[in-house]
Formats: structure tokens, sequence, C-alpha cells
């Protein structure tokens, strides 16, 4: 703890309001924040900015309330804006990846154990302070997780993931006789996958997904089930984003180098595929379809799966096609091989 932050909550606890201006105290990391700090002030960079809400006052008049997530080089923190302060979301004026310096800020514990920062009426908030460093922030990319590396260790994660399977809505009670609702969609990205489970009006909020988009989820829950496999909840305060497509760059082979994707590549069938059916870990049998394709830089074995392996068996020697949303996997022997997904398309160029 800094002897910033120590002095402030020392003149907490004694009910001694202390002003920025009187004490000339420096932004405080968000680190060093604890429950009950008054007069605060912090920078960082957004990494969410969740749409405003309404209530109700207590004299019956509608108030707002817009909910950030920002983050500086020690840790994240929430921030709750409070009526005009939200209309700043609520116009777009502060949005993802800006910085923001919150001033006069008071601090609480929420009830999930995690600190908040409000803003009301005496607080203030600058966007993009002319006197900050942007390079002294993290970049929003770095709090991303590959889906590979999320371990069961971790109460929250942030992914980008291409949809491969989408269930069908089941609906529930709820405690309360109320009816709710759930989605699961398998995402996945280079390094593995991971089944995001959707709840309530979160499943209404992704109702035009389909397999093949790519979906960014900031401050989901981690959960472990009983199997072990560990699972993303995507609940009311969880920040979801369809993004755009990756833009389409042809891959040559010569330059895959490591296991990647999804990619798209084109090439000539050399060898002529070969179906077969394997038993999967979970004792599942589908069928796989392996050919050699060509495209003038280098040669590499692509194995076509499930629906695709039906749809590679028919390819001949000399076809040019194009393989889009592609992985690239170590293989036997360690070596680089294509290998296709939900999402992955086999187009036929040229017979």
């Amino acid at each position: 703890m800094t002897e910033e932050t120590a002095a402030r909550l020392v003149a907490s606890e004694l009910g001694i309001e202390i002003t920025q201006e009187l004490l000339h105290f420096k932004e405080i990391p968000i680190s060093d924040l604890v429950s009950s700090l008054n007069n605060v002030t912090v920078t960082g960079r957004v990494l969410i900015a969740h749409q405003t809400q309404t209530y109700n006052r207590k004299d019956e008049t509608e108030g707002q309330l817009a909910r950030l997530l920002i983050a500086d080089k020690t840790g994240t923190l929430r921030i709750l804006l409070w009526n005009d302060k939200a209309e700043l979301v609520r116009n777009r004026k502060l949005q993802q990846g800006q910085i923001v310096r919150v001033l006069h800020g008071y601090v609480r514990e929420a009830r999930d154990g995690d600190l908040e920062l409000h803003l009301g009426q005496r607080g203030e908030l600058q966007i993009n302070p002319s006197d900050v460093k942007e390079s002294n922030y993290p970049e929003t990319s770095s709090f991303m997780t590959k889906i590979g590396k999320i371990t069961g260790k971790q109460k929250k994660a942030n992914v980008i993931g291409t949809v491969q399977s989408i269930s069908q809505v089941t609906a529930f009670q709820r405690r309360d006789g109320a009816e709710g609702k759930v989605l699961r969609m398998m995402l996945e990205d280079a390094t593995g996958q991971i089944t995001a489970v959707f709840w309530n009006d979160q499943v209404d909020a992704v109702n035009d997904v389909q397999i093949g988009d790519r979906l960014e989820i900031m401050d989901a829950k981690v959960k472990e089930r009983i199997d072990r496999r560990l699972e993303l909840h995507v609940e009311n305060r969880v920040h979801v984003v369809r993004l755009s497509p990756l833009p389409e760059e042809v891959v040559k082979i010569e330059s895959l180098e490591k296991e990647s994707g999804p990619i798209t590549l084109e090439g000539v069938v050399r060898i002529k595929p070969l179906k077969k059916e394997v038993t999967t870990a979970r004792g599942e049998k589908i069928n796989v379809t392996a050919f050699e394709l060509d495209d003038a830089s280098g040669k590499i074995w692509v194995s076509a799966w499930r629906e695709h392996a039906e749809v590679a068996e028919h390819l001949t020697v000399g076809t040019r096609i194009k393989i889009k949303n592609a992985y690239v996997r170590k293989g036997f022997g360690d070596n680089l091989e294509i290998t296709t997904r939900a999402s992955s398309k086999i187009e036929v160029l040229t017979q």
C-alpha cells in the first residue's frame, strides 16, 4: 500500500475529508485501492463501456447508471457512472480503448467482493487527458486470454473466439418463479475450445449469431464443471460484441511455422483423398479425409473432419481448392498439417 492510500484510509476512518488540491496526492494505482476510500483519482484505459441502465430514485424520478471496466498496469477496476456522468456512455462519447481519468470518486465493495469506484455528482471524468501518456496504459488486446490458456484458477476471462456450434435455447424456472433461458455455444481459437453459456437477457442479445461469427466476450465468469471441463458463463454484466470478419488473406504454405488459425489457403490437390472412420477419445466414431495440398510454395497434408470429410472425399487430383477458416496444428511426427473445424469451408476453384 502506498503512503497516499494509507493516508486516505486513515482519514476516511477518522471522518476527515481531504482533497486532491490540498494534499497534492498523485493518482492511485488500481492495485492500491481499498474499500471506503473517498475523493479518489484513478486513470486507466477503458476495456468495457456497458450500455446505460435506468433506475427509480427514492423520489420516484428516473436516474441513469453506466458501468465501465478500466485498467492500468496494476489491475482492472469497475467504474459506476451515475446520472449525468452516464450520459457520456449513452451518447457514445466514452468508448472502449480511450484513456479516462476519474476524479473525486469513492470506493465501495460490491456484492461479489470486487471493488467499485463510484462517480457521483461531485465527481469528474476526463476523456483522453492531454497530460497522460497513452503508452503507459496497456492496450485492450493485452487483457485477452487465449482459450487454451484459461485455467480453473481464474475468476474471469476475456476471449475472442469463432463460433463452432450453437445449441437450442432451453427454458427453465428461476427461484422467483419467473422463466429463465440458457444457450450454449462452442467457441474456438487456434489454442483450443470452450463452451460459452449465455443466460437470460444475454440469450436474446446473441439470437442472430451464426456459426463462423467471431465474438469478443469480456469479463465472463470461469466455472469448472463436474467433469473438470471449463466454461465461460455470460451473465448480465458481461460484455459481448460480434466482431467483423477477419480480412481474407491467402496464406502461403511455406510461411506456416507454428500452430495457428483461422487461416485461408489455396492450392492444388496432389494426392487422391482417402477417407476413413476414426474413434475419438470420447468413443465417437467420425469420418476424416486426408489429402496433400500444393500451392507452389510448399506442400502440406490436410485432414478434413466430419461433414468436411464428405466434401473432400470427392476431390480429384489436380483440383484447385480454397480452404477458409482452417487451422494449423502438429500432426504425425510433430509435422504441421491443416485441419478443418465446424466453421471451415472447402471451395472448389477449378477442376
